[in-house]
């Protein structure tokens, strides 16, 4: 826990209290660095505030419910959240939030957004934010590995070096699973790490102009991996062999070429990152995030699965 905020008097002298979670502290802050690498990428590809401010209103609006929504669809779970479930909604939605802004757009003769631009800055913003988020997970103990022991002899040699051990009874792979203090498949960090290294490679190719490569690049890595990782992990994930996060997964894979195909997008344009670093460079634009950040905050790390019980009181030989 981050913090206990004393919300409520109880008969007893004590205060119930309200916990924030480290969790949603780390998760906030990704939410708004993948915003920002989208602002700096789209603006560094001569994307403009009306464009990137419209598509990106859109996205988020449906990103940040679809992670609780999606989570009750498929695990039947109030109090807990899906960045797969969420990211799959956002990847669907996006090319039509994009082809209707930009309908929207042509009726007032104004400039269109480049769609492969936007799905590059998209895919590769997505990377990061769920690059750093995952350290929320290890933090909260959620998205766990199987037992070490559970594993293949051939895997179980690999894992019995690198593992990760978690503690306290309020961390979720305790009171879920009850395997606190067993080594498990440090599946958090090897997304944390690949998914990073993934953006920065995808940040280089949308640089140099290669704006699909950088596309299918983030986009096979996450999604490929989510769909690998959900064998090596072992908190639920649904009913079912292949969970629906993994299909979901698979669909985007076989998806996304099939429509690049079919659209043939293109952008003749040479990516400039000093725009990029200029448009971020302004005082309204910290203000949204700062907001944006408060209001992730409040949204995923108000703690809805614990509960504080808190003492106040007089330091005597201090007075």
């Amino acid at each position: 826990m981050f913090a206990s905020i004393p919300v409520h008097k109880n008969s007893n002298g004590r205060w119930k209290g309200v916990n924030i979670t480290y969790y949603g502290i780390i998760l906030s802050t990704g939410y708004v660095l993948a915003v920002l690498l989208f602002f700096i990428l789209a603006a560094s590809a001569g994307e403009t505030w009306r464009t990137i401010g419209g598509v990106t209103i859109g996205i988020m609006a449906l990103f940040i419910p679809a992670a609780k929504v999606m989570a009750y669809i498929v695990e039947r779970k109030k109090n807990t959240i899906t960045i797969g479930g969420a990211s799959f909604v956002m990847f669907i939605a996006a090319p039509v939030i994009i082809k209707g802004y930009n309908l929207l757009l042509s009726g007032n003769r104004y400039y269109e957004v480049q769609e492969i631009v936007i799905l590059a800055s998209l895919t590769t913003a997505y990377a990061l934010g769920e690059g750093i988020g995952r350290l929320a997970c290890i933090s909260f103990g959620c998205c766990y590995g199987k037992p070490v022991s559970q594993l293949p002899l051939f895997l179980r040699e690999i894992f019995l070096k690198w593992n990760f051990v978690f503690s306290g009874d309020t961390k979720k792979i305790s009171y879920h699973d009850h395997l606190d203090g067993s080594p498990v498949v440090p599946i958090q960090g090897i997304t944390a790490v690949l998914y990073t290294l993934t953006a920065c490679v995808s940040v280089y190719l949308f640089l140099t102009g290669n704006f699909i490569s950088s596309f299918f690049t983030s986009l096979a890595v996450t999604q490929g991996w989510r769909f690998l990782s959900e064998f090596l992990r072992s908190d639920f994930r649904g009913w079912g062999r292949i969970s629906s996060y993994q299909k979901m997964s698979l669909f985007l894979i076989l998806y996304y070429p099939v429509y690049i195909m079919i659209i043939n997008p293109a952008a003749s344009v040479e990516p400039v990152l000093y725009k990029g670093f200029l448009f971020i460079w302004n005082p309204a634009l910290f203000l949204l995030v700062a907001a944006m950040w408060t209001g992730s905050l409040l949204y995923t790390g108000i703690s809805s699965v614990t509960a504080a019980e808190i003492s106040l009181y007089v330091v005597s030989d201090r007075i």
